[in-house]
């Protein structure tokens, strides 16, 4: 009995001593990651101290050494975002939010107050590219217009101009005939008194004259008619020629008119819907804003954030080339980065927001396997926009890169972003909650970016004129994410 204590005694010093010496080597790893980070901060290197301290974070365990690593842990974490300022990175303020939301004890009212005024600071600077870029695009327009305007009054009065140096030349034309008929009732007169005289001198005169005046008289009655029928021709011609003058006036009016009615429409933009609808598909993904049933069977780690990150550095590759084919500048950019901020504001977690941006931003991933010289054409035949509308069934090739955890978002994203709430959208012509969330937030999102983005066949809207518009079709979209896009824009 004595000797069983004793085991147990041993075995107890035994288990108090290895958990010390592993709580030693924990502790002493997370200093060794503190002072790393406090030399790369000496040394002005704030992304390597950026990273250091987090890793000290990851393995410190005692009270003391998280004090000690918590308290510098917000010196770098304040020095990273007053670098952010100067340079903005939005992968790296997103790291950080992650990293804030992993470790909460970091925040503090400066480190808050940063990361609200990046936020901030970065929305001003976008709403003012978009008003600038709104701006010009209105001036651009009105330009144009203006100068067509001026173009169409120059013809006008060019024409109007002609058209009176046609009146004067028909009224000088009149009154050269009316001249020559009074010369030539006056040379008639005087030739009849000569005739008389010569009558009245010597009949034989008279007689030997008579032919001649007969065929004098003849001739001069042929260039009486030559010269009214000439009269009359002339006459004629100026009067055709005043008519076709009369019609290409009203011709060019009309053309004014149709001028304004085509700038008028370029100014107030429109909508233009080639996409019809395409074979089903199978359901995937959720419709709920639930966090907990938006991604089943799927947490985020420490690891799957790392490698969420690498995710997103090959999706924003692919959707560049995208954007390159569509010859949509900035679309994919633009698209994820809204479907991020919607994620957000309907309250999904950071690392839920964070897989819903790496799908935005593929989610056309489909357009690479289709004809290049389809995606640019001005008109489509029917034929053509169902092969246009064949992309949701093409992406799968491309996106053989994600992870198999993660497959059924990107999955959804790409094939179901053209789906309705009533059930009108294609591939599978799914409605209401069968339509998962990642396809609702691209399908707003993409609409929102394409309304207030210039097309070629229409200006850009601005941003309350594009909300109007989204929730004027509830038919289309998803009511709850436009809601939440009303109030982040």
């Amino acid at each position: 009995m004595l000797l069983g204590k004793l085991k147990r005694i041993v075995i107890a010093l035994f288990v108090v001593f290895f958990t010390a010496e592993v709580f030693a080597a924990t502790t002493d790893l997370a200093v060794r990651f503190l002072d790393k980070a406090n030399e790369a901060y000496e040394d002005g290197n704030v992304e390597d101290a950026y990273k250091y301290v987090n890793q000290a974070l990851a393995v410190a365990k005692d009270e003391a050494s998280q004090t000690n690593v918590l308290y510098f842990a917000q010196t770098v974490y304040k020095q990273k975002l007053i670098n952010l300022q100067n340079k903005y990175d939005d992968m790296a303020l997103i790291d950080i939010k992650m990293n804030l939301e992993k470790y909460p004890n970091i925040e503090n009212t400066t480190i808050k107050k940063l990361v609200k005024q990046i936020e901030q600071d970065q929305e001003n600077k976008e709403k003012a590219a978009q008003k600038a870029e709104t701006a010009a695009q209105r001036k651009v327009e009105q330009e144009r217009f203006e100068a067509q305007q001026e173009s169409m009054d120059a013809q006008a009065k060019a024409m109007k101009e002609q058209a009176d140096a046609m009146k004067e030349q028909a009224e000088a034309t009149k009154q050269s005939q009316k001249e020559f008929k009074d010369a030539l009732e006056s040379g008639l007169k005087d030739m009849g008194n000569t005739f008389t005289d010569a009558f009245s001198e010597t009949a034989k005169e008279t007689k030997r004259s008579t032919r001649v005046i007969a065929f004098s008289i003849i001739g001069i009655a042929i260039i009486i008619v030559f010269l009214v029928l000439l009269i009359m021709v002339i006459i004629r011609k100026a009067a055709k020629a005043n008519i076709m003058q009369q019609e290409q006036y009203a011709q060019a009016f009309k053309l004014l008119a149709q001028n304004q009615s085509q700038t008028n429409r370029i100014m107030l933009g429109g909508i233009t819907d080639i996409y019809g609808g395409n074979p089903s598909l199978r359901i995937a993904g959720s419709s709920t804003w639930a966090p907990a049933q938006a991604l089943p069977d799927v947490t985020f780690s420490e690891e799957d954030e790392e490698e969420l990150k690498q995710l997103a550095v090959k999706c924003e590759e692919i959707g560049q080339q995208i954007d390159n084919v569509t010859g949509r500048k900035n679309n994919s950019k633009n698209v994820s980065e809204l479907v991020y901020k919607l994620s957000i504001q309907l309250g999904l977690p950071q690392g839920m927001a964070m897989l819903n941006f790496c799908a935005a931003m593929i989610y056309d991933a489909g357009f690479l396997a289709i004809d290049p010289d389809l995606l640019v054409a001005t008109q489509l035949t029917e034929e053509e926009k169902h092969a246009l509308n064949e992309h949701v069934n093409l992406a799968e090739k491309h996106l053989e890169f994600v992870p198999k955890k993660y497959w059924s978002v990107f999955e959804d994203a790409a094939t179901k972003h053209h789906e309705n709430i009533d059930g009108s959208g294609y591939p599978n012509g799914i409605s209401g909650d069968e339509i998962p969330q990642i396809a609702r937030l691209i399908r707003v999102a993409e609409t929102y970016v394409s309304l207030s983005s210039k097309r070629a066949y229409r200006g850009a809207m601005d941003k309350e004129t594009a909300v109007n518009t989204l929730k004027e079709q509830p038919g289309l979209y998803d009511q709850e994410v436009v809601e939440a896009l009303d109030k982040i824009v």
